[in-house]
């Protein structure tokens, strides 16, 4: 499992959540019993943008990224490949 680190923003909330949560989207895929990581299609957000993530949960996550980033303002993260 990814730590709880905002999908969004970054922000970090390990150890105190303070009002975020993981939101599955609609391209969500469980892990197999026994798989150890971090399931497909689920991220973690803060308290500040939980509820638009949580509205966009019937789209993949990527589509929702796209317009979460969008209505926010916040550019994706560079890769670094």
């Amino acid at each position: 499992m990814k730590p709880p680190i905002c999908h969004l923003c970054g922000r970090d909330m390990l150890g105190h959540l303070d009002g975020g949560d993981l939101v599955a989207f609609a391209d969500y895929q469980a892990l197999p019993v026994g798989m150890a990581g971090h399931p497909h299609g689920a991220e973690w957000f803060c308290g500040e943008h939980l509820a638009a993530a949580r509205e966009s949960k019937e789209m993949d996550c990527a589509e929702a990224m796209r317009r979460l980033r969008e209505r926010y303002g916040i550019a994706a993260a560079r890769s670094h490949d």
